[in-house]
């Protein structure tokens, strides 16, 4: 019976842990469409392109982008006269063209429009913003936008303002226009498309790709929402529960053999402009490259931000105008992605959760392990054959996991009876230590003794500057909700890259790398964890306000052991690399800096981060100099990185001058970083220090030591 009650509430747990199960989900999918990919069925959707090769063609002839209007309504002339069903454009026309060197932006402007009316089947670009309330006003302003009502309740309700939209010269000619937005789950890849907004709760509006379907019909069907997804016409388009259309990836995107055939934009104008000069040319593409087809026009060029994160990103960059041109083809073909019934996975997961308990129960630990690993294998042969075959989504990673932990509760159901008291330890020292400290009590409890040993290790430190602006701002009930978020998150990435937290001091944060569990690369775990620590409070503190981390960080000899009295005691470190670090932390506030990191450290972390010298520091209450350096970058991950680089050769060429009393080129030096990064304190702060040595230079035995006054 408790077998079978084990059963049920793995059962149960099912609905508390979707999110869990999803992502999973999510992930096999992914690789579902990677490598059971299916070719476009239609063949109907043409991509022209703004690439790299068509900007750089237009720039050698003097043409900057943005182009001139004139150039799109060449490109649609050719492709109205070519015959092209539609005319898509995934690019924002939302202000009026410019004049240039013997171009009129106001004729630019009316020539496309004028194309753009001549072609009448042109669908045209948006974009909106979800909003918190209705905006009435936001429908009236521009009426020639289109509004769908669609019967029935819709699945989200959440209203859209519109934010950029064509100029109504463009707009009012076209025949439709479509939402551009785009948004991505939890990991930033786009999976899923709403195919209509609540614009203002004043009607839907279409997606890019939703607009151009309902143009290609042959007559206005009507909209409704069904249980089973979305119904147009006759034809029934799935959706998600939270009402997202589930996209059906063909291929790897992109030129080379990807789903779609692309075109050069630059390609197209030379085309058309050489048709019109002779109607008899040979061309590189002929009119017959779009009879009949839909054509997406849009940017595939880095520089022009419209690269998109997919599942097939993986393969191939996707520029925003192919998740258009799939959806559409989704649309238009039927290559819609379906699931199973509830009732179907609920029985499959009710034999699931109640079978493997019995299945383990009664059966040696081999043949139970036999039995699990058959179960999930049909599961997964079943899962991959129905989507490769009929793109039927069956929830592999639901049961897949859920088999798992069913046979995982099963098997350790009598551990964790019998061991009742070592998970007591572990639930209350996990709360302040690593888990890597916790096995090693229960291992050997002896390390609960009073005492210590000198070892060589890296410490850290770390203060919330502006935490007092913070305070006054928030109630004591939001101030410790906080708090407590911030030590958190902070906790966590300590813990994340093998680290123990020593304690907690207001909103300070002391821990080391090195010990309990001996660690070689222990200045590069607390170096990576400072990194992402800093990346996390900019992510957490308000905007507007000049709250930031300040990081102090020294690697050496210290004593590491429990310390305090017989009845109280704490696994702490002492010793003078310990203040230093905490001298290090507080000295950030007079460089501007937010992780200052001592020459020991610097040593054992240069090949991996980028650092620079910030000076010759004599912290207080010592007499001897210590070279104190910057932790600016992780060479392997930061994005600014050769940004950063540039900027840290430059200043240590100031900082020589400095060195060398050439004030003037180490003032000129130190503000040539300040361009590169405005807001870099250290060469604010050595420009301040230059311009009072020229008028008090220092003595003849300056050696450019600096001795911090303050702790």
């Amino acid at each position: 019976m408790a077998l079978l009650a084990l059963g049920f509430f793995l059962l149960g747990a099912v609905g508390l842990s979707t999110g869990i199960f999803e992502a999973v989900d999510r992930q096999i999918l992914d690789y579902k469409f990677r490598y059971l990919q299916q070719e476009d069925p239609n063949k109907k959707i043409v991509l022209v392109t703004i690439d790299e090769k068509s900007l750089s063609y237009f720039n050698q002839n003097g043409m900057y982008w943005p182009w001139p209007r004139e150039f799109y309504q060449i490109t649609t002339d050719y492709l109205k006269k070519s015959g092209a069903d539609l005319i898509v454009y995934d690019i924002l026309f939302d202000t009026p063209d410019f004049d240039r060197r013997n171009i009129s932006g106001t004729l630019s402007d009316k020539r496309f429009m004028q194309s753009l009316k001549r072609a009448n089947n042109s669908i045209l670009a948006f974009k909106s913003t979800a909003i918190q309330d209705s905006v009435a006003t936001a429908v009236t302003r521009y009426p020639s936008l289109k509004h769908h009502q669609i019967a029935h309740e819709a699945p989200y309700h959440q209203p859209h303002l519109l934010t950029s939209r064509p100029i109504n010269k463009f707009g009012n000619v076209a025949q439709g226009l479509g939402n551009t937005v785009m948004s991505g789950d939890e990991d930033g890849l786009i999976r899923s498309v709403h195919l209509f907004d609540s614009l203002a709760h004043k009607g839907f509006v279409p997606t890019l790709s939703m607009a151009a379907y309902l143009e290609l019909q042959n007559e206005e069907h009507k909209l409704a929402w069904t249980d089973k997804g979305l119904q147009v016409g006759n034809t029934n388009i799935p959706l998600q529960e939270n009402g997202d259309y589930l996209i059906n990836w063909y291929q790897k995107g992109g030129v080379q053999k990807g789903t779609f055939p692309y075109y050069s934009f630059h390609a197209i104008v030379q085309s058309a402009i050489k048709k019109m000069r002779d109607s008899t040319a040979t061309v590189s593409i002929p009119p017959s490259t779009f009879k009949d087809k839909i054509v997406i026009i849009g940017a595939s060029a880095a520089g022009l931000g419209d690269i998109k994160s997919t599942p097939m990103s993986s393969l191939e960059p996707f520029p925003g105008m192919e998740i258009q041109a799939t959806i559409l083809n989704n649309l238009i073909g039927d290559n819609f992605i379906t699931e199973l019934p509830f009732w179907l996975k609920v029985t499959f997961l009710l034999l699931l959760c109640s079978g493997i308990p019995f299945a383990i129960a009664y059966t040696r630990p081999t043949n139970g392990a036999a039995v699990i690993v058959s179960f999930l294998l049909i599961i997964l042969f079943t899962g991959l054959a129905l989507f490769s075959y009929n793109r039927i989504w069956f929830p592999t990673g639901m049961f897949f996991v859920m088999g798992v932990i069913a046979y995982s509760g099963s098997a350790a159901y009598k551990y964790f009876a019998e061991e009742k008291q070592k998970k007591k330890i572990r639930s209350a020292f996990g709360q302040y230590v690593q888990p890597e400290f916790v096995k090693q009590l229960i291992a050997q409890p002896n390390l609960l003794k009073l005492g210590g040993e000198k070892k060589y290790l890296t410490v850290m430190f770390s203060d919330l500057a502006g935490f007092t602006t913070i305070s006054e701002s928030k109630p004591p009930e939001e101030l410790v909700s906080f708090l407590n978020e911030y030590l958190g998150a902070m906790t966590n990435i300590i813990f994340e890259h093998s680290g123990t937290v020593d304690k907690y001091i207001g909103d300070a944060v002391m821990a080391f790398w090195g010990a309990p569990i001996s660690q070689k690369n222990h200045a590069e775990l607390a170096c990576r964890s400072t990194i992402q620590m800093l990346e996390k409070v900019n992510q957490m503190t308000p905007q507007n306000t000049d709250t930031h981390a300040r990081f102090g960080i020294a690697s050496g000899e210290m004593i590491v052991g429990n310390i305090g009295s017989y009845n109280r005691f704490n696994y702490t470190v002492l010793g003078d690399t310990v203040n230093l670090a905490a001298r290090m932390e507080a000295a950030n506030k007079n460089y501007g800096s937010r992780a200052m990191i001592s020459e020991h450290t610097y040593r054992q972390v240069k090949d991996k981060f980028l650092c620079r010298q910030l000076d010759m520091l004599v912290v207080k209450g010592k007499t001897k100099p210590v070279k104190v350096y910057e932790l600016m970058a992780d060479k392997e991950s930061s994005k600014d990185f050769k940004k950063l680089e540039k900027a840290a050769q430059i200043y240590q060429k100031g900082l020589d001058s400095y060195y060398q009393r050439n004030w003037d080129d180490a003032i000129s030096t130190f503000q040539d970083v300040t361009e590169l990064l405005p807001d870099d304190g250290p060469s604010q702060l050595y420009i301040e220090r230059c311009q009072k040595f020229k008028n008090n230079p220092p003595a003849k035995d300056w050696d450019g030591v600096f001795h911090l006054k303050t702790k």
